[in-house]
């Protein structure tokens, strides 16, 4: 499973990497619009759609408004997609407070699952398409464009996990939410926090910040990857409650897509209301 787990990151990695660095906005938008009509066929399981119909149908749906906001050229307003995203991440946060004692309450409710899952998925989309089309950022002693803020979120994804897992093994005693997601400890969401801020400072010397970078960058860092452990945890309460373990087996030793992306599903968003409020974007 190790291996399998390693050649299928060894393929995608690099896949992603060019996907977000080298594509146009227009192409970008497509390859992840391709990722999120893939992790809605997936979410139409966690709603218990009956048949592959059914869940096509759901697919369908998704990518018509995916295209329909790409072809009106994003004509609401990012100020009026963020207040969106707050509202839903606000409400996400109450659900995942209830649980489990409103397990019984999602058996008869695949309709609003499936709605959850639709904001949850174009506003991913929206706002990871937003911060790449962005040309360019003033930060410290350089300028950052798009593509590799997009990169950074992803990369302040990953360092969080790889932070929580290492200390969540070696000092987890402390169960985060038990009954959501057993594996995860309070101490592994601290190392998690701690060796992303002590990264994004690290960055931050090496371009001559200032004390307001830092205080930007940390900020920033802080809130997205907090947000990133809610998107893990709300994807577990749903799976946990239609009963599977993996949103898929689509990759092979990774589960599901949104298994991969759950974190980024609250990361990209709230990152963009994030630099959106202290950059003055439109």
């Amino acid at each position: 499973m190790l291996k399998l787990r390693i050649i299928t990151a060894l393929i995608l990695f690099p896949l992603a990497v060019y996907g977000i660095l080298f594509l146009s906005n227009n192409s970008f938008a497509a390859f992840v619009g391709f990722i999120t009509l893939l992790g809605a066929y997936e979410w139409a399981g966690f709603a218990r759609f009956p048949s592959i119909l059914s869940k096509l149908a759901y697919v369908v749906i998704i990518g018509t408004i995916i295209f329909s906001l790409w072809l009106v050229n994003f004509i609401l307003s990012s100020s009026m997609m963020n207040g969106i995203a707050v509202g839903f991440w606000l409400f996400a946060l109450i659900l995942l407070s209830g649980f489990p004692d409103k397990v019984k309450f999602w058996q008869e409710r695949n309709v609003l699952i499936a709605i959850i899952g639709s904001f949850l998925l174009v506003l991913t989309w929206y706002a990871l398409i937003s911060i790449h089309a962005i040309e360019a950022l003033e930060f410290a002693q350089t300028t950052i464009s798009g593509p590799y803020l997009v990169f950074s979120v992803m990369m302040l994804v990953w360092i969080a996990d790889t932070g929580a897992y290492f200390s969540g093994k070696r000092f987890g005693k402390n169960k985060l939410a038990p009954t959501i997601s057993p594996g995860k400890s309070r101490e592994g969401v601290y190392g998690g926090l701690i060796l992303a801020i002590i990264v994004v400072s690290l960055f931050t010397f090496w371009h001559s910040g200032g004390v307001q970078d830092y205080l930007r960058i940390i900020s920033i860092s802080a809130v997205t990857v907090i947000f990133s452990v809610i998107g893990d945890l709300l994807e577990s309460m749903f799976k946990r409650q239609a009963k599977i373990k993996d949103s898929s087996n689509l990759l092979p030793g990774h589960g599901g897509i949104l298994d991969r992306i759950d974190s980024v599903t609250a990361a990209g968003p709230v990152f963009y209301i994030v630099l959106s409020w202290m950059y003055q974007l439109n």
